[in-house]
Order: C-alpha cells, then structure tokens, then sequence
C-alpha cells in the first residue's frame, strides 16, 4: 500500500466514530514530549542538492506515561524548501517515516509520515556567521513558529495540528555527544483533510469559482496578523487546499518562518510586495465576493485573548520573545478597533480577483509572458 493511500485509510479511521474524539493521539495533548533521535545531520542527502533521496533509518525513543523509555525504529528524510540547504541550516526540517505496526498502543498509533519542524540553526554561509545569529535565536524563532500554528488552531478547525517536542541528537558514532533542541511535529495534509472531514484533491486543483470565500478571507487575515507574505492560493505556495462534499475549496496554511511575528534574521517579504520588512504587514487577501467583513473581524476579536495568552503557556519562550509576540499581534488587534484603518488596510487592500497567475510568489524571472488572469470556471 503506499504512504499516501495509508495516511488516508489511517485518518478516515480516526473519524468512524464521535468527531469530537477523531483527534490523533500525537495532537491530542499538548505536553512537551521528549524524544531522542540519533542523527549524524551532515549525512543526509539534501533533496534540492540531490536529485534522489531516501529514507535514513534510525530510532525514535520517548518516555511513556510510566517513565520508561520506549523506542520504534524510523526512517528521516530532509524536507523543506530553503531550509532544506546545507548553506541555510545545519539541522534541517524532516520527514519522519513508521511502520503503521510498529506504533499500535504509542502516541504516534495511526501515524505513518510526519513532518517534524526543527530549530534549523546556523548554516555554513558565512552570511549567517557574519549576522552573528545566536543557538538561542533559532529556538525562539521555532517557538514563535510553533506560536503561529497554533493561534491558528485557536481560529479554525480548517488548520494544522502541532506537537512542540523536546529532541536530543545524539551522534550515532559518538553518543556522548549530544545536542538538545525544541522542534515540533505537525499533522500530515491527508490526516487534517480526513480529521475534518474533506478531500485533498491534486496539488494543482485550484479553481477560483470554488474557493470558499469566507475561508480564504479567514486566511489571509490570519497571514496578516502575524506579517506573512510567504505565501498564495492560487499558487498553493505554503498553503493546501482541501475540499468539501460540495466542492468548495478550503485553503490552510502552513510554514510560517517568514513572518514578522517569527521574525527570523534571515526572513524577508515576498518579492512582489511593496513593503521592505516582514514586520510591515501587506494584506494579500482576494476582493472576492461573499465576504462577511464584519462576521470575521468579530471572529478575531473574540480570540484576541486566547491567542494573546498562547505565549503563557509555551515552555522555553523568553521575555524577550514574549514582550515581542505580544507587542507584534497588539499592533494587528489596534487595527481591528479602528474601522477606518480596518477599511484603509485591509477591506480596500485586498488583491484583484480573479487572481492572476503572475503574484506576488512569482519569481521575477518566471513573469514574463505568463497569462494575466485566472478566469472562474
């Protein structure tokens, strides 16, 4: 059977039953888990340096409930996009692969792909070593990722679900030599589209008569709380669409290290925004009709401060972190009291629709001559 086929028959599983208990028991709680990960990182094959990649096998252990330790071997497999080069991070993003039989009766039962979030840390450019970023920054900056997940959750059912763990890296040649890092595990695409009960059609499915409007404005206020440009529907650029029993596409995003409210030293704006910082927030939200403005503000305001108080309750944030989480995301509910700039920023902001296949995501080099309208089905 393969992976994709597997995660699908796994996550409809999951939802014979009570939906309110259709939750994944990795996402089910929100404790830190502790893992260990034996990983010689500099030997795993970089999939945009390499053509082919496979899987690494290794060993994932964890205490249980009882405090024993208990492990299931793993296949790792680097992922991502710019974080995936050598030259960016030393500690990529990955793949963890199980054998569904191996992790009946553990937290990771059902559980067959999952994407694991790591701090990345200092790459070998020897721009990174001259912006003089520290091991600590990259730790608040996966926080501050992690953060953004979930005040999304907090938001939306239509999200990701996201585990903050604790990994210890020991060298396969020499265990004694350990590093101790915070990551996080999110839920595959295929486990989020069963859990809440649509379909994930083929990447490239985007068809503007579909898009769910109140969906996609939802979205794009959420990108523009935390200063996201990185990101497009129409070209599903850090952002899945799934579908629903009537056909309408609903967008969710993913990989918000580019924010303003992650802040990374690295992370710049969209090239085809006219702003000059990730901290400037730029709207990219769709003129399309169907959207209930004043239902959505409202939806935000009311959770104004279960996200404000996400930061509380997240282990190994700094003060520094915090005072910064909350003065960003005070800044985005500042504009929401205020109709005028709500209308000036955002209502009257918003991008033309149908999009066109040229957007802000569209490298400089790849806009010449392209169509310039996605025309409704």
């Amino acid at each position: 059977m393969n992976t994709h086929l597997s995660i699908c028959l796994m996550a409809a599983a999951l939802l014979c039953g009570d939906p309110a208990r259709a939750e994944a028991p990795l996402f089910a709680s929100d404790t830190v888990m502790r893992l260990t990960i034996p990983l010689d990182f500099s030997s795993l094959c970089r999939p945009r340096e390499t053509e082919e990649c496979e899987f690494a096998p290794t060993t994932l252990t964890w205490g249980d409930d009882k405090g024993e330790k208990r492990s299931v071997p793993v296949g790792v497999k680097i992922r991502g996009g710019w974080r995936s080069l050598a030259r960016n991070c030393s500690t990529p993003l990955l793949w963890l692969r199980f054998a569904e039989a191996n992790v009946v009766g553990t937290p990771f039962e059902g559980q067959s792909l999952l994407p694991l979030t790591t701090h990345c840390g200092k790459g070998v450019s020897a721009e990174a070593y001259a912006r003089a970023t520290k091991r600590s920054d990259f730790e608040q900056y996966l926080l501050r990722e992690f953060l953004a997940h979930r005040a999304y959750n907090v938001l939306t059912d239509l999200s990701l679900r996201a585990r903050l763990v604790r990994i210890s890296y020991p060298d396969p040649e020499r265990p004694a030599r350990s590093t101790l890092h915070y990551a996080f595990l999110t839920e595959h695409f295929d486990a989020a589209a069963a859990r809440t009960g649509n379909q994930r059609p083929e990447r490239g499915s985007f068809e503007p008569s579909r898009l769910d409007a109140q969906a996609a404005a939802r979205l794009a206020l959420f990108q523009f709380m935390i200063g996201n440009t990185d990101w497009s529907i129409a070209r599903e650029r850090n952002t899945i669409l799934l579908q629903n029993d009537e056909g309408r596409q609903l967008p969710v995003p993913y990989d918000f290290d580019m924010s303003g409210l992650v802040a990374a030293d690295y992370a710049g704006p969209a090239v085809g925004v006219p702003v000059d910082n990730v901290r400037d927030r730029y709207f990219l939200g769709y003129c399309q009709q169907g959207i209930d403005w004043d239902a959505l503000f409202a939806e935000f305001n009311a959770n104004r401060e279960p996200i404000l108080e996400l930061d509380d309750r997240l282990p190994g944030m700094s003060r520094s972190s915090q005072r910064w989480v909350h003065r960003f995301l005070e800044g985005f509910f500042d504009i929401l009291s205020s109709p005028e700039r709500r209308r000036e920023l955002i209502e009257e902001a918003c991008q033309p629709w149908p999009p066109s296949p040229i957007d802000h995501m569209t490298p400089p080099n790849s806009r010449k001559g392209q169509a310039h309208g996605l025309q409704p089905n």
